[in-house]
C-alpha cells in the first residue's frame, strides 16, 4: 500500500515526483558500474597473484580520497553547474574505469581509485541535495529510504554480476562498468527548475552541522563507526565463535537482507513521528541485537540469521534518517554543505571504525565486536534523548 504522503504528493505535485523517481534510477544506473569495480579489483588481483595487502591498500586511497571529495566536491558542483555535473562525472568515471582496463596493477589502480574516490564524493554531495531539496518533511524519510534501497540493490547487482564471468575475461567487466556510467545521466531529469541551490561552501558551513543539527551529525558518525565496521569484521569473530563458514556468509547475506527490507518501514517511521526519536529508537535496538549475538550458542542456525537480519536492518538505517533530519533543518544554501558534512562524518566513522574494533577484538577477544557496537550504539541513543531534551 502506497502511504498516505505520498499518494498526497503523487496529486499534488506529481512533477516533483517524477523527478525524485529520475533521480533515483540514475543513481542505480551508475552504482552498477561502482559495484562492479569494488569487487572486480580485489577479485582480479587475487587471481594475478599480488598479496591482500595491495587490495587493502587501494581500497585505503579510495577511502581517503572520498574523504577529501566530500571537502571538494561542492566546489566542483558549485563551478561547473549542478545541470552539468551528471555529465562530468559520467565522463570521468567512463574514463577511469577504461583506464583501469588499459593499464592494470596495483598502482595505477591505485591512482585510479583515488581519482575515482574524489568522483564518488562529488556524485553523492550532488544526489543527496537534490533529493533533499525535491523532498518535503512528511515524505523526507521515505524518499531516501527508495533511494537507499535502490543504491543498494543496485551495487549488489554490479557485483553479482562477477560470479556469471568466465575468470579469463573478468578484464572485460571494466567496459561493462563503463557502459552503465555512460548510460546512467540519461536519466536524469530534464527540468531546469528541479536543481537545488549550489554554492562553494565555506568551511564555516561545514562546522555547522554538528552546532544546528547535532542528531544528524551523531546518526552519520555512527552508522559510520558501526555498519561500517562490523560486517567486514563479523568473519573473524564468526571463526573465533566456532561458527562453520557457511553460516557466516548467511550472516553476512541476513545483514545485507535486513537492511533491505527494514530500511523503507523505518524511513515511513520516522516521516509519521518525530524523527530523533525513530531515530534514538533504531540505535538502541542495534545495541540490543548486538547484546543477544554475545548469548547465542554457536550452534544456533536458524537464530544466528534472525538476529543478523535484525542487526543489519537497525543499524543500516541510520545514514538516511540521519540526511532526513538533516535536510529538515537545512536552510535551502546550507544544504549542500550538509550533505557534505553528513558525508565527511560518515566516511570519518567508516574509516576509524574498523581500525579501532579490530584493535580491541586483537587485544580484549573476537567477541568485543559486539561490545563495541553496543557501546557506541548507547552512547548515541542517549546523546539522542538528550537532544530531544535540550531542543524539543
Amino acid at each position: 500500500m502506497v502511504p498516505a504522503s505520498l499518494r498526497a504528493l503523487w496529486v499534488d505535485d506529481r512533477a516533483r515526483v517524477i523527478v525524485m523517481a529520475s533521480i533515483i534510477a540514475m543513481v542505480a544506473v551508475n552504482q552498477i558500474g561502482t559495484g562492479i569495480l569494488f569487487s572486480l579489483i580485489p577479485v582480479k588481483l587475487a587471481a594475478d597473484g599480488y598479496p591482500a595487502s595491495a587490495a587493502g591498500g587501494i581500497s585505503t586511497v579510495f577511502s581517503l580520497c572520498f574523504l577529501a571529495g566530500c571537502i571538494v566536491g561542492p566546489r566542483i558542483i558549485a563551478l561547473v553547474g549542478p545541470a552539468r555535473t551528471p555529465a562530468l562525472i559520467a565522463g570521468a568515471n567512463v574514463v577511469l574505469a577504461l583506464l583501469h582496463w588499459g593499464f592494470p596493477g596495483p598502482f595505477s589502480w591505485s591512482l585510479f581509485r583515488g581519482a575515482g574516490g574524489i568522483v564518488t564524493a562529488t556524485y553523492f554531495v550532488l544526489i543527496e541535495s537534490w533529493l533533499s531539496a525535491q523532498a518535503t518533511p512528511a515524505t523526507r524519510g521515505l524518499v531516501f529510504g527508495f533511494y537507499m534501497v535502490g543504491n543498494r540493490l543496485a551495487f549488489a547487482l554490479g557485483q553479482i554480476v562477477i560470479a556469471y564471468v568466465d575468470p579469463a575475461s573478468l578484464m572485460q567487466l571494466f567496459l561493462v562498468a563503463a557502459v552503465a556510467y555512460f548510460i546512467a545521466p540519461m536519466l536524469q531529469p530534464r527540468s531546469t527548475t528541479t536543481l537545488p541551490t549550489m554554492t562553494a561552501p565555506s568551511v564555516a558551513n561545514y562546522l555547522e552541522l554538528p552546532r544546528m543539527a547535532p542528531a544528524a551529525a551523531a546518526a552519520a558518525m555512527m552508522h559510520g563507526l558501526v555498519f561500517g565496521s562490523v560486517p567486514g569484521l563479523v568473519p573473524k569473530w564468526g571463526v573465533d565463535a566456532g561458527i562453520s563458514v557457511e553460516i557466516i556468509a548467511k550472516m553476512l547475506a541476513a545483514m545485507q537482507l535486513g537492511g533491505l527490507f527494514m530500511q523503507l518501514p523505518i524511513s515511513y517511521a520516522s516521516d509519521r513521528f518525530e524523527r530523533r526519536t525513530v531515530m534514538a529508537t533504531t540505535v538502541l535496538m542495534t545495541a540490543v541485537m548486538s547484546l543477544v549475538v554475545l548469548q547465542m550458542p554457536a550452534d544456533t542456525r536458524g537464530g544466528w540469521l534472525v538476529v543478523m537480519f535484525l542487526w543489519g536492518g537497525f543499524s543500516s538505517t541510520m545514514y538516511s534518517l540521519a540526511v532526513a533530519h538533516a535536510g529538515d533543518l537545512a536552510p535551502p544554501e546550507k544544504r549542500v554543505a550538509w550533505v557534505s558534512s553528513i558525508m565527511l562524518l560518515w566516511g570519518t566513522g567508516a574509516t576509524l571504525g574498523p581500525l579501532v574494533a579490530s584493535l580491541l577484538m586483537d587485544t580484549v577477544g573476537a567477541a568485543t565486536l559486539w561490545n563495541y557496537s553496543a557501546a557506541v550504539s548507547v552512547v548515541i541513543c542517549a546523546f539522542l534523548l538528550w537532544r530531544k531534551v535540550v531542543r524539543r
